[in-house]
């Protein structure tokens, strides 16, 4: 609960209005999804946020769908449909649910393609991300993709605002004291990935197509790095 009242605020306050796509949801888009995907494909967008990644698909011509834990999202989802030239009937497919985002108001077999951007980490167990991830796989269609980022232990949330562990030693608690941070005031709880194979075992519900990882550092930000997942299901 801790995290989602931080995104309640955060929402409506506008302090997490993301607008534009994040370049490696563009990178992966170039190098995978524009070879992988059917002209018009069902696209979920999971933890959307200020959908500023769905625009980015819509642009394209795909049914984008998203949810979030929140009915903040609505009014930064209508800014990014009108900032990107979008119709704003698109606000229509998108919903949201308290978390844990689980029995996921969707058909079973109905998604092309799963992003799941910094949303996964947010996850109490990980328990609780296998039960998403087995959600996430009855909704996506045989042969469909996911994306998903994961906080790992080099991002500067751990290195420079860890608090401390949880009790279940599985979950890190984060506070950001700088006042000049843009989330200054949050406190997180963040489910981080050790390595590659703690990554593979966490969503070993799919199959793995690709893993990777994008690392980033300017200013105050010393290190963004995730790890990267890329998954699928298996056709029948």
């Amino acid at each position: 609960m801790q995290n989602w009242e931080n995104y309640e605020q955060l929402y409506k306050k506008e302090q997490a209005f993301l607008r534009y796509p994040a370049d490696w949801v563009l990178r992966f888009n170039n190098m995978y999804l524009k070879n992988n995907l059917p002209e018009k494909a069902r696209i979920l967008d999971f933890g959307c946020g200020s959908a500023n990644n769905s625009t980015l698909f819509i642009a394209q011509g795909h049914e984008v769908f998203g949810i979030d834990v929140t009915d903040s999202i609505y009014p930064l989802i209508k800014k990014n449909l009108d900032l990107h030239n979008l119709d704003p009937e698109n606000i229509l497919r998108f919903t949201h649910a308290k978390p844990p985002l689980l029995n996921l108001p969707y058909e079973d077999n109905s998604f092309d393609f799963i992003l799941s951007n910094q949303v996964h980490y947010y996850s109490v167990s990980e328990d609780e991300i296998h039960q998403i991830n087995r959600d996430l796989h009855r909704i996506l269609k045989p042969g469909g993709s996911i994306f998903v980022t994961m906080m790992g232990m080099k991002n500067y949330y751990i290195t420079h605002h860890l608090k401390e562990l949880s009790q279940n030693a599985q979950v890190y608690k984060i506070r950001v004291t700088d006042p000049a941070h843009r989330l200054y005031g949050v406190s997180e709880d963040v489910l981080a990935v050790r390595d590659e194979h703690h990554l593979i075992d966490l969503f070993n519900e799919f199959e793995m197509v690709s893993v990777g990882y994008f690392d980033q550092s300017m200013f105050d930000l010393y290190s963004n790095f995730h790890f990267i997942f890329v998954g699928r299901k298996s056709p029948l």
